[in-house]
């Protein structure tokens, strides 16, 4: 089994998605859409995850989908304790407006669409380096790992919104990506 290792691919794994049991590859997920791509593992039992979660559901808002990938991976064995958590009705503020609603946006019937994707796997992934969660790992469209665990912050990826919703040019956006997450090297 490889490594999670900054700057080199990421280790693929099988992902259950937790509304059709369909089981995906991450690498095939990453590589299809064509997006950078943030995946967050997680636990319901985890009071630091219901912070990152509530984070990742703020931050995938405002189309920031149609530009980035939010992938919630749970490693709880209990589905039913999986969908309680995401359905909690939370108060998220964004800006200085409080907005009451799920934990995470699961439903696609209720005129609030999904924004982030939403997995299963059935134990901790090793090459990933779990040593608690929650843990978020950065890869790019290519599959290549940016960040991993203690390096990754949410005001990298606010600074790469702000700058892809103002620039349409894919070069650019390029030169953007490289200032905002260089490569970290040992």
């Amino acid at each position: 089994m490889s490594l999670c290792v900054l700057n080199e691919p990421a280790p693929d794994m099988t992902l259950t998605d937790l509304e059709t049991g369909e089981q995906k590859q991450l690498l095939d997920l990453v590589e299809s859409s064509g997006k950078y791509t943030i995946l967050t593992f997680y636990a319901t039992w985890s009071k630091a995850s219901e912070r990152e979660v509530e984070t990742m559901e703020i931050f995938s808002k405002d189309r920031h989908n149609k530009l980035l990938n939010f992938v919630l991976v749970n490693l709880d064995q209990n589905i039913g304790d999986t969908f309680a958590f995401l359905d909690t009705i939370v108060e998220h503020r964004i800006g200085d407006e409080a907005i009451k609603g799920p934990r995470v946006c699961r439903y696609y019937g209720n005129g609030n669409e999904p924004t982030v994707l939403h997995y299963g796997a059935a134990e901790v992934p090793e090459p990933y380096g779990l040593q608690s969660v929650p843990h978020t790992v950065v890869i790019d469209p290519q599959g290549t790992v940016l960040r991993n665990g203690d390096n990754f912050h949410w005001d990298d990826i606010a600074a790469l919104l702000r700058h892809r919703q103002e620039v349409t040019d894919p070069s650019y956006l390029k030169k953007i990506m490289a200032w905002l997450l260089p490569p970290i090297t040992a």
